[in-house]
This record gives structure tokens, C-alpha cells and sequence, in this order.
């Protein structure tokens, strides 16, 4: 029987990986059996998030700058939770915020007509940590005008 091993990471160790423009994420933990990644995300100030829907639950905490979404203004300190099916529109960071965030299962991201764009999801996020070229079409993620 196999051992079951903890994982320690040092983030700073950890790589940033592009989800667009002003957005990057670093991944610590990706399980395949269930979909759940988790990591940090780092939006620069001006950058967002673009409608999307959550098709598993997430959570994350701010542990610098804000986040502005359809709950309200989440600031440093903040914890907040998503449900399954749950839609936000556009999310947007008006200085550098950096959040901790586990997803428990995919979001599709809407393009600007209101089609399906990219699927972030625990694939997404290993491959493109495995070194192959994925391509977010920075569907997700745009700067403010």
C-alpha cells in the first residue's frame, strides 16, 4: 500500500505562469481524481477577470490589495466562497492583489459575445506547469480600458 505523503511548498520557489494580460497564477497542488487545483493568483492593478461560471465550488482569501466582484470589495484579510454554478460577471482588481485560490472543479470563461472561452481547469493549469504551450487566448483576463 502506498504512503500517503504531505506537501510542503516554499512559494517563492514556485514559477508564475500567465493567465493573461496583468494575471499570473503559481500552482502548488493539482488532484486529477477530483479536479481541485489550488495556488496563488496575482492580478496588477487595471486587470480583471472576465464573466465567467464556476462548474465546481471555490474559495480563496486576499492576502494583498482587493478584489471587486459581485459579492462586494473583497480586501486583504477577506475570505470568500463560491458555489457551484454560481456566474460572475466581470472582476476586476483596481491595485496588484494577490489571493489564495482553490477551485474544486472548472470555470468557463465567457468571451465578449457571450460564448464559452477558455476552460480553466485542473488540466489547464498542469500541463501549462509541465511546460506545454497552452493557449489562454486571453479570453479570461483583459486589462481595463
Amino acid at each position: 500500500m502506498e504512503q500517503l505523503q504531505d506537501i510542503l511548498i516554499q512559494s517563492d520557489d514556485v514559477q508564475w505562469f500567465p493567465l493573461g494580460p496583468g494575471t499570473s497564477y503559481k500552482l502548488f497542488r493539482v488532484s486529477p481524481e477530483t479536479g481541485q487545483w489550488s495556488g496563488l493568483i496575482k492580478m496588477e492593478a487595471g486587470a480583471r477577470f472576465a464573466p465567467h461560471k464556476h462548474y465546481g465550488a471555490a474559495e480563496f482569501y486576499v492576502l494583498k490589495g482587493a478584489l471587486e466582484y459581485r459579492a462586494g470589495i473583497a480586501r486583504a484579510g477577506a475570505y470568500g466562497y463560491e458555489p457551484n454554478t454560481v456566474e460572475h460577471g466581470t472582476t476586476t482588481c483596481a491595485e496588484e492583489t494577490i489571493i489564495t485560490f482553490t477551485a474544486y472543479g472548472p470555470i468557463i470563461f465567457y468571451n465578449e459575445d457571450g460564448t464559452p472561452g477558455l476552460i480553466l481547469d485542473w488540466e489547464f493549469v498542469k500541463k501549462q506547469a509541465e511546460g506545454a504551450k497552452v493557449d489562454p487566448k486571453f479570453s479570461i483576463a483583459k486589462n481595463a480600458a
